[in-house]
């Protein structure tokens, strides 16, 4: 649902945090996909699984808490968890890298 501004549309919150929200589930979908088509135990497949859909269950709660956070807070708290996600990328480039 878009609301009219004075000067073209705006997307309303709900609808950015959906749109959000359904890129987490298809990235988590893609990795859960990958997942299943290797040729891992069951356990290992199960214990992956349960990793991607509770982290991805958290990612999207704690983007809701942000966004539901007062607004002169709501950009510091987007950085950092930015920053985290970076730390969180690097750590996995050496993993590859070690590879």
């Amino acid at each position: 649902m878009a609301h009219k501004i004075t000067k073209g549309k705006k997307i309303d919150q709900n609808t950015k945090s959906n749109v959000i929200s359904l890129r987490a589930i298809e990235a988590a979908e893609s990795l859960r996909s990958l997942i299943d088509s290797l040729s891992l135990s069951l356990e290992e497949k199960v214990a992956m699984e349960d990793q991607i859909n509770d982290l991805s269950h958290k990612s999207n709660c704690l983007l809701d808490i942000i966004s539901n956070s007062k607004k002169n807070y709501q950009k510091k708290l987007f950085f950092a968890y930015r920053e985290f996600l970076k730390r969180n990328i690097d750590a996995v480039n050496e993993r590859v890298g070690e590879l």
